[in-house]
């Protein structure tokens, strides 16, 4: 019997970082990417044949901002994807987008290439709140991405938000909501998240205008308010959904399924052994490109690359620092850019143009080949016409370098005590809103929740945190005043 397996690929490239972002990712050239892609689509070859017994069920395309790839980059991706795994005739392929990288041309591409689910972030509908974050799209930039992905087909869409950011009121946050909710058509899922200021993101470094604790706690209660009154439910502490639109993948993490990372940094949990790849996007070229990466090439280049962002970053912190207003920190920062954006924009214009064409053309060449490769690969072990062997989902066989290839990129491998599985069940079980059962504890693990969580149950429900229901084996829930302070429920769960 096939086991049910989950995707992430990590594309971990973006125009520019956020000041909130710590995920990893940052700008990187054209060549930089173009290698990645290649490297990335070597790894889903090389690591599939460990994984024929699975039937995919979900696919999640993160960043990073996976949208500033060249389409036909995401088309060999996805042609590379399919033609390896066996994906389910439902499964859900979805992917991250920031809607100042979309085009009409990539919408089509996606949709063509068999993405069916997109998810556009959108954080805030005020320009000003955008500004603060560090993001590079506009309100309108938003608006036109979507009616884009309408046009081009897509009717599962999800929109993300963000609370308790920088300049933002309880007011503005309505009017996103609002806004969000007058797109035609509606998206049909909305997860909204409260910002959290994590270390070594610019925002750590500066005194933010943040929204006090009680505008906070309000934000939170009005984002279920006037989400349940337009027809969404929440399933998970910060995500909503139409009905039968809950994200396929998202639950896969909270209800501890098997999910396999691709690409750097990304973790993976398999039959409860946990690990991630490497993180460093160099190493991991090499290490799956070998002799036809060009590594010192792209070491040079991140860290020119990081050189200038770092330097970007401490010009805008002494900016913030020493000037009073925001027109004195443009002076410093833009003075004599218009003059030279004049000057060279006519040049800079028939560069891109022409880079571009020649990459499209590198690309193209490139797609023709991954066809072609794995359709004569498949076809010899296997017998049948080139669709079946597309359908099929079945990988070549991996030759005598592969196992080792894919078992270096692989870090902190460790098989999960039973004491942190347990642990697990609950607290990301109970951030779904239909909660944990006991019975489906006891079938995993052979004993009951009191017998090794003593006296806690009892403890949050009489506080009134959480809500139990049933008599042989009880049900689990968190209830609306347990959703706000979660983290209190969820630190009596571990062990």
């Amino acid at each position: 019997m096939e086991q049910n397996l989950s995707l992430y690929l990590h594309i971990p490239f973006c125009v520019r970082k956020c000041l909130y972002c710590d995920f990893l990712s940052g700008p990187q050239s054209a060549g930089v990417q173009e290698q990645y892609v290649e490297a990335l689509c070597r790894e889903i070859q090389e690591t599939s044949p460990e994984y024929r017994e699975y039937q995919v069920v979900s696919v999640f395309i993160g960043g990073g901002t996976p949208s500033v790839l060249l389409p036909e980059q995401t088309i060999r991706i996805m042609e590379t994807l399919k033609s390896c795994f066996t994906l389910t005739d439902t499964c859900e392929i979805s992917m991250e987008m920031n809607p100042g990288t979309v085009t009409p041309e990539k919408m089509n591409a996606y949709r063509a290439c068999g993405i069916n689910r997109i998810s556009i972030g959108l954080q805030s509908a005020n320009d000003g709140e955008l500004k603060a974050l560090g993001r590079i799209h506009t309100c309108a930039d938003f608006l036109k991405a979507y009616e884009m992905a309408v046009e081009a087909g897509f009717t599962n869409i999800n929109v993300d938000l963000m609370s308790a950011i920088p300049e933002q009121t309880l007011k503005s946050y309505q009017e996103t909501l609002q806004k969000v909710l007058a797109l035609q058509p509606q998206p049909v899922h909305i997860s909204a998240y409260s910002l959290i200021v994590e270390e070594g993101t610019p925002f750590y470094e500066q005194e933010l205008n943040l929204p006090d604790e009680e505008t906070e706690r309000r934000m939170y209660e009005i984002t279920d308010d006037i989400l349940r009154n337009a027809g969404y439910h929440r399933y998970e502490i910060s995500n909503y959904a139409k009905a039968g639109k809950e994200c396929v993948h998202n639950k896969v993490y909270w209800q501890r399924g098997n999910y396999l990372g691709l690409g750097i940094g990304s973790a993976s949990l398999i039959q409860n052994v946990r690990f991630h790849n490497v993180t460093d996007v160099s190493s991991y070229v090499n290490l799956m490109l070998g002799e036809n990466s060009t590594g010192n090439e792209i070491e040079n280049e991140i860290e020119n690359a990081s050189k200038e962002c770092g330097e970007k970053f401490q010009a805008e912190k002494d900016c913030l620092k020493n000037s009073n207003t925001e027109k004195e920190c443009l002076k410093k920062n833009n003075a004599g850019k218009n003059d030279l954006k004049k000057e060279n924009a006519e040049k800079e214009q028939v560069g891109k143009l022409t880079a571009e064409k020649e990459q499209v053309e590198k690309v193209n060449a490139e797609i023709e080949n991954v066809k072609k490769d794995n359709i004569e690969k498949n076809s010899a072990e296997e017998g049948n016409t080139e669709k079946n062997n597309i359908q099929s989902g079945n990988a070549a066989r991996p030759d005598k370098n592969m196992i080792g290839r894919v078992k270096k990129l692989r870090e902190d491998v460790q098989e999960l005590p039973i004491e942190e599985q347990m642990e697990e069940f609950m607290f990301l079980g109970l951030r779904m809103m239909e909660g944990v059962s006991e019975r489906s504890f006891f079938e995993n693990f052979g004993r009951r929740f009191e017998e090794v969580f003593p006296g806690v149950i009892e403890k949050h429900e009489k506080l009134g945190l959480l809500e139990v229901t049933g008599e042989e084996f009880v049900h689990l829930k968190l209830t609306s005043h347990g959703i706000d302070v979660s983290n209190q429920v969820f630190v009596d769960f571990m062990l």
